[in-house]
Formats: C-alpha cells, sequence, structure tokens
C-alpha cells in the first residue's frame, strides 16, 4: 500500500506532466533541471576533477573508507547533465557507504545518438579503474539510462577481460529500448511520470508510449550494448535492482532480474508498490524512497564487509 504522502505526491506529479503527456512530449528533453552552485554537506569535500580525458565529480567523507569506491552514472536520457537532484543522490551514497563517490560528468546534448554517451562514459571508467582506483574495489550505482550505462559498460569490461566491480546498484533501469514490454500497457495510465492521459487509449497511442527514444539513431534497438536486456550477464557481480510497480519501464527491471538469475548472477529485484520512474532522486522525502535507500545502504554494506 501506497503511503498518504506517496498517494499527494503522485497526484501532483501527474498534475505537472499533464501538458508533457498529453502531447507525447519527451520528459527528459523538455525538463530542465536548475544547476546550482553545489556547496558540500558540513564533514563532505567536493571537487571537479578531470582523470586522464574524463571529467568526473567526486565527493569525499572527510575520513573515507579507503578500500571501496562508488563510481555513480547519473540517468537522464543522454539529455540530462549532472544537476542537483543526482547530486544529492551522491550524498546519500556517499554516507550510506562512507566511499568516496565518483560521478561520471559526462556530455549530454539532444543530437546525441549511440554510441557516444556509452563510449564516453565506457572510457572514463575505465580511465578510473587504470589510474586512482587501480586498486580500489569499485560498485557501481547508476538510475534509468545511467543503469542501461553501468550494465552496457559491465558487458564490455567482460568481454575485453577487464576488471569487473564488486556489485551494482540499479535503480528503475531502462534497457530494453525496443520498449516492448508488457508494462508499458499495464501502466499505460497508472504512471504518473510517463502515463498516458485518461482520455487516451494504449490501443490509439502504442507507439507513443512505447516511444522509441532518438539517441538510438540507427542502430538496432536489440543490439546488447544499447539494449543490455537482450544482452548474457554471466560473470557479473550481485546486482541489487529497485524499480517502481507503476513504472511504464517495470518490466525492463523484470528482463533484468530474470537474465541475471538465468546467467547465475546473485540478484536481488524489489519493486515499490505504487511508485513511479526514479521516485528514490525525485522524491527522497518519502517513505517509500527512505525505505529504498535504506535497501540500498544495507546491499552496499554486504558487499564491503
Amino acid at each position: 500500500m501506497m503511503s498518504f504522502g506517496a498517494k499527494i505526491t503522485s497526484w501532483i506529479i501527474r498534475l505537472y506532466t499533464y501538458k508533457y503527456r498529453k502531447n507525447h512530449l519527451s520528459l527528459s528533453r523538455s525538463v530542465k533541471f536548475k544547476n546550482k552552485k553545489y556547496n558540500a554537506p558540513k564533514g563532505y569535500s567536493f571537487e571537479i576533477k578531470e582523470i586522464v580525458n574524463s571529467k568526473f565529480e567526486i565527493l569525499s567523507p572527510n575520513k573515507p573508507n579507503e578500500d571501496y569506491a562508488i563510481v555513480h552514472f547519473h540517468g537522464g536520457g543522454s539529455t540530462q547533465k549532472m544537476n542537483s537532484m543526482y547530486r544529492k543522490a551522491t550524498e546519500k551514497l556517499c554516507k550510506l557507504s562512507n566511499a568516496k563517490v565518483y560521478s561520471i560528468d559526462y556530455k549530454t546534448g539532444e543530437n546525441l545518438v549511440y554510441p557516444s554517451v556509452h563510449n564516453e562514459c565506457y572510457t572514463a571508467y575505465v580511465d578510473l579503474i587504470s589510474t586512482i582506483l587501480k586498486d580500489k574495489k569499485i560498485i557501481m550505482v547508476g538510475d534509468s539510462f545511467g543503469a542501461n550505462i553501468i550494465l552496457s559498460t559491465c558487458l564490455r569490461l567482460r568481454d575485453k577481460n577487464l576488471p569487473m566491480p564488486k556489485a551494482i546498484v540499479s535503480v528503475s533501469c531502462c534497457i530494453d529500448l525496443t520498449a516492448t514490454g508488457s508494462s508499458y500497457e499495464k501502466n499505460c495510465h497508472r504512471d504518473p511520470l510517463y502515463s498516458l492521459p485518461k482520455n487516451q487509449s494504449f490501443k490509439e497511442h502504442e507507439k507513443d508510449i512505447r516511444r522509441i527514444i532518438k539517441y538510438i539513431g540507427n542502430t538496432s534497438p536489440y543490439d546488447k550494448y544499447l539494449s543490455p536486456a537482450y544482452a548474457e550477464f554471466d560473470g557479473f557481480p550481485p546486482i541489487l535492482i529497485q524499480c517502481g510497480e507503476a513504472e511504464t519501464s517495470e518490466s525492463d527491471n523484470d528482463m533484468l532480474y530474470e537474465k541475471a538469475l538465468k546467467c547465475g548472477v546473485k540478484a536481488k529485484l524489489t519493486k515499490y508498490y505504487g511508485m513511479w520512474h526514479d521516485f528514490q532522486y525525485l522524491t527522497p522525502f518519502l517513505k517509500e524512497s527512505k525505505k529504498a535507500w535504506q535497501e540500498i545502504g544495507e546491499f552496499i554494506h554486504s558487499i564491503m564487509y
């Protein structure tokens, strides 16, 4: 059952997104987050650093765990830059792990096409593990499109016999860019972020709800490095998968979980009833979000200690 706060918040989000949903516009391309000057909370330090040819934002506690590091891949569908919402998430990750968090500040833009962002993030990660994080144990964390990039990066690491991370946290992953999953119909009127308005039927607007993003370009949406749902995950580390039960892309998370288990990966999937895409990042003040962050913290601790 959803908390009262979640029900009210869902209603407010639904009202806010209505003008975008009725015209079938991409939220990641239409809504711009404010990017204010960032000041780290007390007891933490923050720096922007270029490592080899890659740019990172690094948040660190005063006395970090020196054995581990968190590498954070933010979402936003290749168009949203690193912003205050993602920085608040890195604060939580830093506090939960007591480790340094390295957020890849990759280039974004409406005209980018695959494999631009995927290549940049893969190169950035390899730069990290080849230099300052060479002897560290890594936990990867990413939401939405960022979770896609994590899985794609790990596929390339595995295929090139490079070191894999110790664990992965996937939040509201978008890994099936064919958008063929059953949840696109099941949740076509439930998701307050991406659903159809009540007066628009799934039958008439299926192509709008199963939107094919422009980033795909001329690549097949079944390409495993673009749509990791169609990959095999042999050799992958433990994965925690979280999503909202009302997401249109809920089935992407099911695909990841089922494929991971099939390949012998230690995986856990937790769905939060009635919740929407990226609720942990978007609305961290809710009861459900706090519970989800607690689970992420417990998972990270189970890997580290």
